[in-house]
């Protein structure tokens, strides 16, 4: 943060300059306020306090005490000199190491030690600034975390994702490039908010990791997402905190980072590394391609294997039929052999039975009782209508009948004869 200089005379009231004065000239005595030393440098403190501000300079004379960390930012060009302290744990949340000819922007605020009267500025967070910087720390890091296996595990992507974390800033092209470029398969998107760039974006990210693998949303995968950037802006994704929380994710990770040359540390360590977050969403389609571009080659394969099972059915039934046809045609000759043989045997049976009939008919004419009756023999029954045929059964008063050739007579017994 500049200041802004004002010439001739610096207000520590805070109340502004009231008339100009000439260098050299004394205050009048009125308005002087004399300080004890104590009481100035608490003053002066007091004017810090509250602000932060952004210095840049080179790292010389770095020192690392279980106190903290101890170095000086000196210009590039000139003379300044800017000595710096860093608490353990704001060095160690840093995520990346400090060495003497590190280009830094530090973001702090001056403070003046009382019982040696040394001012010093209180680093809170810093960047690296210059590309040899960032491009010496990057290949540190990069061969750190190799040598440790960071990059060899890759878990696999699962398929049919439908759930889905995501972690990028919720303004910006970004976010609309991702969500455009994935096909309607009726994913659920779970956003957690960040910036993806500056100081305050490595904490950030690390805490939308853990979100997710806390607050138990059953994701499929997470995906950190951002658009291309110099070495300078991609900083976040070449931290090294940032690369262990993604390494330690229970869920797996997808990195959908835009980068020019050097892949970011964040993508090499994800299970799954794209150039863009267009190509991130393409992973994410990718894991349905099995359904997606499966079930049109299983319908194809579906219709081949019908067409081929009705072809054997229709080549069966073709045989089943001509063999149904041969025995039919068996069965036929058959059914003419066997219905000749019973026309001819019901012909001779017919035969025989006529004949049979005829021999009964000169039979039957021969002892057919109106054969008798017409040659004048009668037919005598008794009162119960039974054929008499001897007179001793006769009794005599009886009444009786005779039947002849044409009619019948009614008579009774007077006489008999034995």
């Amino acid at each position: 943060m500049k200041q802004k200089k004002q010439s001739g005379l610096f207000d520590i009231s805070g109340e502004g300059p009231k008339k100009e004065i000439p260098a050299g000239a004394s205050q009048p005595a009125d308005e002087e306020k004399l300080f004890r030393v104590g009481e100035f440098l608490d003053f002066l403190n007091g004017l810090w306090k509250g602000k932060e501000y952004a210095v840049q300079g080179e790292i010389s004379e770095f020192k690392m005490h279980p106190s903290g960390a101890y170095f000086a930012l000196k210009d590039a060009e000139g003379e300044g000199v800017l000595y710096c302290y860093m608490n353990p744990y704001a060095y160690r949340t840093l995520g990346f190491a400090l060495e003497d000819g590190f280009v830094v922007r530090a973001y702090g605020v001056p403070n003046i030690y009382k019982p040696k009267g040394r001012m010093s500025f209180v680093v809170r967070t810093m960047t690296l600034a210059g590309e040899g910087s960032l491009k010496k720390a990057y290949e540190a890091l990069k061969k750190k975390l190799e040598n440790e296996g960071l990059f060899a595990r890759k878990r696999p992507i699962p398929e049919f994702i439908t759930r889905i974390g995501i972690i990028t800033s919720k303004t910006g092209a970004v976010i609309d490039d991702f969500r455009k470029n994935l096909k309607p398969l009726g994913l659920h998107l779970s956003l957690f908010d960040t910036r993806v760039e500056g100081p305050s974006a490595p904490a950030n990210i690390i805490r939308g990791l853990r979100w997710f693998n806390e607050h138990h949303l059953e994701c499929d995968v997470i995906v950190v997402i951002r658009g291309g950037g110099s070495l300078e802006d991609l900083q976040p994704f070449n931290n090294e905190l940032v690369a262990r929380a993604v390494f330690s994710s229970e869920i797996p990770v997808i990195a959908g980072i835009g980068h020019d040359r050097d892949v970011p540390i964040v993508s090499l360590v994800a299970d799954a590394q794209t150039s863009t977050p267009s190509f991130a969403a393409a992973a994410i389609n990718e894991s349905w391609d099995r359904v997606v571009l499966g079930v049109p080659r299983l319908e194809r394969e579906l219709a081949l294997a019908f067409e081929g099972a009705l072809a054997k059915l229709r080549l069966r039934l073709s045989r089943y039929g001509e063999r149904f046809l041969t025995r039919l045609a068996r069965l036929t000759v058959r059914y003419r052999t066997l219905e000749v043989s019973l026309v001819r045997m019901f012909a001779l049976r017919l035969s025989a039975i006529n004949s049979q009939l005829m021999h009964a008919a000169q039979y039957l004419s021969a002892v057919d009782p109106e054969r008798n009756l017409k040659l004048g023999y009668g037919i005598v029954f008794d009162a119960h209508g039974r054929v008499m045929k001897d007179a001793r059964n006769a009794k005599e008063g009886e009444m009786i009948a005779a039947r002849l050739y044409r009619g019948s007579l009614m008579a009774r017994i007077e006489k008999k004869t034995e």
